[in-house]
């Protein structure tokens, strides 16, 4: 009579196991962690307790039949290395199987079981990356997949289990029924993984939506700051060119227009060095124009500016807060622009010799809640909003100067290997030349 219902009470087995990894899905921690897509080795362990967890409940749900305890063990040790990777599977399978050992170490399949458990969750580790790569429906992958688990256990049942009639016995019994509840069990339990993935990835692509929202305002915020005064005294300054020195006031409005057509209309998330290097050489060509001589700015670049992609307008507010602040004496402003690259990084520094930070005021820089919107502020935070800890930035500041400095990769992050579509970015035609501005090296 058991025999003839060993086909419902597996059902009934994997159903329940069913119930508990949909509940799973529902709970915090599980989600968060399944969003995480670097598969850290902390974050593989913990799928592994949690999956190892689920198959030794089958063991606890199973039944006591000839001997052996027939259950669903290899739906969720088997799902631990497709789902969670390598590591997961390894250690959900060695967890399951070290349990069904020491749960009836008298029994006589219970090292053969044991065995069995780990090698579902190997094989599950195994066929991970094959197994990713494959697109949906992977139902004949996953039958196929418990096909080849359930013949690995009855293998090392008939090569471990004695007396050896006893394990043949049991094998007629209870192959076929496992084979088809757990092919159909792993088909549904995937089918469940699938559905909170594609949840998680709705989340994923919303919480970018927002982050890059969050930075096209950022911009839009630096953008505004443009200072009034700024374009007030470069249109006097060019008002008094044109009595002077016409052809300098023609270049200068021509200078200015580019100034303003950049920082104005910039819509792409990262732009080359170079692009932002011109938008640094446009804004000091006007700052120049209105103070004769008196603006001295050095620079140690590398040879390829095209390398480094950045986020537009980081340059800018750093250098011009440097030769507003940064100052010896009126006519006497000194900047040095510091970069540099190596095979994954890009460290940038901006120097001045004035007198330093007030320190109410770098209290405030140095406060990442701070609600102030100043350039320098707003820079530091949209450096963090995009890049995060991969972006260290400090400032240093003493009575004999001050220097900003963060570093960044070479690869903007989410973007990998994008192409150069705009990289010929009209306001970067006009990269002014040292002998254009006094004071360049």
């Amino acid at each position: 009579m058991i025999q003839d219902n060993l086909l419902i009470y597996l059902l009934a087995n994997a159903g329940l196991l069913l119930v508990a990894a949909t509940v799973l899905t529902e709970l915090r921690p599980l989600r968060a962690i399944m969003k995480r897509q670097d598969r850290s080795v902390p974050n593989q362990l913990l799928l592994g307790l949690l999956f190892g967890l689920l198959s030794i409940a089958s063991t606890y749900t199973g039944l006591s039949f000839q001997g052996a305890i027939v259950n669903t063990r290899t739906i969720s040790t088997l799902a631990a290395g497709l789902v969670g990777g390598p590591l997961t599977g390894v250690s959900a399978g060695a967890l399951s199987g070290l349990h069904r050992f020491f749960y009836d170490p008298g029994g006589f399949t219970s090292l053969a079981c044991g065995l069995g458990t780990f090698s579902f969750g190997v094989l599950g580790a195994v066929y991970y990356r094959w197994f990713s790569g494959l697109k949906a429906p992977r139902h004949l992958a996953l039958v196929g997949l418990t096909v080849v688990a359930e013949l690995i256990q009855c293998v090392i049942i008939l090569a471990v289990a004695r007396p050896f009639a006893e394990a043949v016995a049991l094998e007629k019994a209870i192959l076929i029924p496992k084979i088809v509840v757990n092919s159909l069990g792993l088909v549904i339990f995937s089918a469940v993984m699938d559905r909170m993935n594609r949840s998680l990835r709705i989340e994923l692509l919303e919480q970018q939506h927002q982050v890059e929202l969050r930075q096209q305002a950022e911009l839009r915020a630096l953008q505004s700051q443009i200072n009034p005064h700024f374009l007030f005294n470069a249109l006097n300054t060019i008002s008094a060119l044109c009595l002077t020195d016409p052809n300098r006031a023609r270049e200068t409005i021509l200078v200015l227009a580019n100034y303003f057509r950049q920082t104005l209309s910039i819509n792409e998330p990262f732009v080359t060095l170079e692009q932002e290097l011109a938008n640094v050489d446009n804004y000091l060509f006007l700052t120049e124009a209105r103070f004769e001589d008196a603006i001295h700015v050095t620079r140690e670049l590398p040879d390829d500016l095209r390398r480094l992609r950045l986020p537009p307008l980081i340059l800018q507010p750093i250098v011009e807060n440097a030769v507003r602040h940064g100052f010896v004496a009126v006519d006497d402003r000194r900047v040095h622009i510091q970069i540099r690259q190596d095979g994954e990084r890009a460290y940038i520094q901006v120097s001045d010799q004035g007198r330093g930070f007030p320190p109410e005021v770098l209290a405030r820089l140095q406060d990442p809640d701070d609600p102030a919107y100043s350039g320098l502020f707003n820079v530091r935070k949209r450096l963090r909003t995009i890049y995060g800890d991969q972006c260290p930035f400090t400032i240093d500041s003493t009575p004999a100067g001050s220097t900003v400095a963060f570093s960044i990769p070479l690869t903007p992050p989410a973007q990998g290997a994008a192409s150069d579509k705009r990289r010929d970015h009209p306001c970067a035609s006009r990269l002014l030349t040292t002998k254009n501005i006094p004071g360049w090296n």
